[in-house]
C-alpha cells in the first residue's frame, strides 16, 4: 500500500509528541504510593498512554508497571515492546536534557532514540493503519515498560502478575535495524574473598561497562619499583603516579564501553592489575593481584578463567570486570558475561563456580537473562527484513547479533528490529542525545510497513 501521504501528513504532530514526552524527566525515582518507579516514569507512561487514547485506541494501565495500547480485531496478537524509562542525562549537554528542543531538523533530548521517539513512531504507524481504514486481521498491542534501564522489574510485574496474553510474534524497537535476531544471554556474577588488610583501591561503577578509571594507593617505599613497572609497561600514557596523604597513588586511565562491546573499550581494572603484577607486592594485595592476572589478565573472552566458547551466530563468549571494591573485610570483583545462544548460562556458572572453589573465592550469581534466539528464515525475521528492504532499498545489511539486552529476550517469538539507520550517530545514553526528522521520517515509514505486513 501507498503511505506516502498519510506519512507526510503525520510528520509534524509526531515530532512534537516526541517533543513533549521527552520533557518528561522520567529516570526512574524514589517509588511512592502507587508509582513504583518514581513519580517521572509514571507521568511519562500516563502521557504516552493518553496519546494512544486519544487515537481512538483502547488503553490499560497495570499499576505504573506497564502500560497496553492496542488497536484491531482478530485472534492473534502482534506486540511491540518498548519502554519510558530514561537514563539520568548526565554532563555536557548545549540544551536542556530536559527541553524537548526542535531544532535545525532535529529533536534533543533524553530519551529521543531511547525509547520515546521509536516508541511513539509505532504509535503513530498504528494511527495511519487506523485512520486509513487498512484491513488487518490480527490485534496490534504497543506494550510499555518503565524499569527497563535497570533491572526489568516492570516485565517481571507483567509476566508473572498481570499474567497477559502473550503476543504470537513481536519486536522491540530498542536497537538498530535491520534486525537483531540473536541476543547474548546475560550473567553478571561476583567473586568474592575475606581480607584483612586494608587495601586501597577503586575502579568501576557497574557490572555493564567497561571501567574508565582505576586506581589504587600503596606505601610511599614502593614508588620506585612503581615507576620501574609503568615504564615498562606497553602504553606508559595511561598511568599516572601521584603522592597523597603519605602514599603513592598509580591511576589508571581506561577507555569506557558497554560491556556488550567490550572490544570498544580498555579495561582500567586490568591494566592497573598488569602493572601491578610486575611489583614487588606482599601478603593480600598479591595473592588479588596474581589471581586477576592469572584468570582474567587483558584477555576478553573467558579463556584464562576456562569458560571461553563461541557459536556461529553470536562469535565467541566475553567476560568484563567491570568493578572492583574493598570494603568490610572483603575483596570483590564485580562481572558481566555475554554467553552465545548455544550455550546456557547454567553451564557457565558451574565452571565458575568450581574455578571459585579451586581458588578461595566465593561466587554469587547476580543477575542473569536468558538469550534471545528466531531463527534467520522464520516468517518473524523475514517479514521485518522485506519490510524493512523494501522502505530503504537496502539489501546488502543482514539480521545480526548482538551482545545488547532488549525486552524481546523476555517472550517467545520476538526480535528487536529498529530504530537506528545503518549510519545514524548513535547518541542513545550520550549527552545532546538528538534525532534527525528526516531519519524519523524513514523509521515511520519502516514501521508502518512492518505492522501492516505482521499484522494484514
Amino acid at each position: 500500500m501507498d503511505f506516502k501521504k498519510a506519512i507526510e501528513a503525520s510528520m509534524q504532530p509526531l515530532t512534537e509528541d516526541i517533543a513533549a514526552l521527552c520533557r518528561i524527566n522520567s529516570v526512574e525515582g524514589e517509588a511512592k504510593p502507587g508509582m513504583p518507579f518514581g513519580e517521572g516514569v509514571a507521568q511519562a507512561l500516563e502521557t504516552a498512554l493518553k496519546m494512544g487514547a486519544d487515537m481512538g485506541f483502547r488503553t490499560e494501565n497495570f499499576d505504573n508497571y506497564v502500560g497496553h495500547i492496542e488497536m484491531g480485531e482478530g485472534e492473534e496478537l502482534v506486540g511491540i515492546l518498548g519502554h519510558v524509562d530514561v537514563v539520568p542525562a548526565g554532563e555536557g549537554w548545549n540544551t536542556d536534557p530536559w527541553g524537548g528542543v526542535i531544532t535545525d531538523g532535529k529533536i534533543i533530548g533524553r530519551g529521543v532514540l531511547d525509547d520515546k521517539g521509536p516508541v511513539l513512531t509505532c504509535l503513530y504507524a498504528m494511527k495511519i493503519l487506523k485512520e486509513l481504514n487498512v484491513p488487518l486481521s490480527k490485534r496490534v498491542r504497543i506494550i510499555l515498560g518503565t524499569n527497563e534501564e535497570t533491572d526489568w522489574k516492570c516485565m517481571n510485574y507483567y509476566l508473572n502478575e498481570v499474567k497477559p496474553e502473550l503476543p504470537t510474534m513481536a519486536f522491540s524497537p530498542d536497537s538498530e535495524f535491520p534486525l537483531t535476531y540473536a541476543e547474548l544471554g546475560l550473567l553478571q556474577f561476583t567473586l568474592t574473598r575475606k581480607i584483612s588488610e586494608t587495601i586501597e583501591i577503586e575502579g568501576g561503577n557497574a557490572f555493564n561497562s567497561v571501567p574508565s578509571s582505576a586506581k589504587i594507593a600503596l606505601p610511599a617505599e614502593m614508588k620506585p619499583a612503581l615507576e620501574t613497572a609503568v615504564a615498562a609497561a606497553e602504553d606508559a600514557s595511561i598511568y599516572t603516579i601521584t603522592e597523597e596523604d603519605g602514599k603513592v597513588v598509580l591511576k589508571v586511565k581506561g577507555v569506557g564501553a558497554h560491556a556488550a562491546h567490550l572490544q570498544e573499550g580498555k579495561n582500567a581494572i586490568s591494566y592497573m592489575m598488569d602493572v601491578l603484577g610486575r611489583m614487588p607486592l606482599t601478603g593480600e594485595l598479591k595473592e588479588i593481584v596474581d589471581f586477576y592476572n592469572e584468570h582474567f589478565g587483558l584477555c576478553l573472552y573467558g579463556e584464562k578463567m576456562g569458560i571461553a566458547c563461541s557459536d556461529e551466530d553470536c562469535g565467541p563468549l566475553t567476560l568484563n570486570v567491570g568493578m572492583v571494591k574493598a570494603e568490610n573485610g572483603k575483596f570483590t570483583f564485580c562481572c558481566d558475561s555475554r554467553v552465545p545462544v548455544s550455550f546456557q548460562p547454567a553451564d557457565v556458572i558451574a565452571k565458575l563456580e568450581a574455578k571459585a572453589a579451586q581458588t578461595g573465592y566465593d561466587y554469587e550469581t547476580h543477575s542473569t537473562e536468558r538469550p534471545l534466539y528466531v531463527p534467520r528464515d522464520s516468517k518473524l525475521v523475514t517479514t521485518l527484513m522485506d519490510a524493512y528492504r523494501k522502505v530503504t532499498g537496502d539489501t546488502e545489511s543482514q539480521p545480526q547479533s548482538s551482545g545488547g539486552a532488549t525486552y524481546s529476550r523476555t517472550m517467545e517469538n520476538c526480535v528487536a528490529f529498529g530504530c537506528l539507520l545503518p549510519g545514524q550517530e548513535d547518541t542513545m545514553h550520550m549527552a545532546n542525545e538528538y534525532l534527525e526528522i528526516d531519519k524519523l521520517k524513514i523509521w515511520l515509514e519502516i514501521m508502518l510497513e512492518a505492522i501492516y505486513q505482521l499484522a494484514k
